[in-house]
């Protein structure tokens, strides 16, 4: 599979990626502070949200504004298309919050429900993980791909609010199925980064997510040569509900053959 894209735009797209993050890093160095609300679900939401959500939505209107944007901290409407962006202006607004330097900026493009190119930058640090389908893998510059099969033990990657989950889902599985396996936890996207640099081996995850924060990493595993899977087996695909909700997965670099 193959992704027609203009040749400017991986390379605007992370310009504007890296605009959203210098405009998030601006609001923290503010001293006027961090403006946090809480929304509906009571999760935070603050001025670098906003901030960043305004740059990437016109960013992204400018190369296309035929594609929708559904973002989270705008429309989530794309209505009756079929190719649009799905944005995370700051996923870890919680990491944020707390003065965390682990929070990202994610970026991808849908077409029929599947993520086929996507933009993970982290704000502190600079870098730019992209790719997406026919482009390959990038950090930066450098081209990356996921590790070969996985000998033991199995690197395993997972979210902190994962450690009160290790009994369900893709992470229960795996643990019984590798009991050697080494755990590590990580906040946010960069775990998809992790496993497209072959850094880890697979990213299970049970706790609920939205498209925002998935679909950019997703596109970026799948280009470095890794599979992400939906709790039933199959391939991760998206489709407009409230809130877009992803209920479980499981990203893998190449996944072992005892999987």
């Amino acid at each position: 599979m193959s992704v027609s894209l203009p040749e400017h735009w991986p390379n605007a797209v992370r310009r504007a990626c890296l605009e959203a993050g210098r405009a998030i890093l601006a609001v923290r160095a503010d001293a006027a502070g961090l403006g946090v609300e809480r929304k509906g679900d009571g999760s935070p939401v603050s001025r670098a949200d906003r901030a960043a959500s305004l740059i990437l939505r016109e960013r992204l209107a400018a190369l296309s504004p035929s594609l929708p944007v559904v973002c989270e901290e705008g429309s989530q409407d794309p209505g009756s298309a079929s190719r649009f962006w799905v944005v995370d202006p700051l996923d870890g607004t919680r990491e944020f919050v707390r003065g965390s330097d682990v929070f990202t900026v994610n970026v991808a493009l849908l077409e029929g429900g599947r993520p086929v190119f996507g933009v993970i930058h982290a704000p502190v640090g600079g870098q730019c993980w992209w790719g997406g389908a026919g482009l390959g893998a990038w950090r930066d510059e450098l081209r990356i791909h996921v590790a070969a099969p996985a000998a033991v033990p199995l690197r395993i990657i997972a979210s902190p609010a994962e450690r009160a989950a290790t009994a369900r889902g893709f992470l229960a599985r795996l643990l019984l199925r590798f009991p050697d396996a080494e755990l590590t936890h990580l906040p946010g996207a960069l775990k998809f980064c992790r496993v497209a640099e072959g850094l880890a081996d697979a990213y299970p995850r049970v706790t609920p997510s939205s498209a925002w924060d998935i679909a950019a990493g997703q596109a970026l595993v799948e280009a470095a040569g890794g599979v992400v899977l939906s709790e039933d087996g199959g391939a991760l695909c998206y489709r407009m509900t409230p809130g877009w909700p992803v209920s479980g997965f499981v990203a893998f670099g190449e996944a072992p053959p005892e999987w």
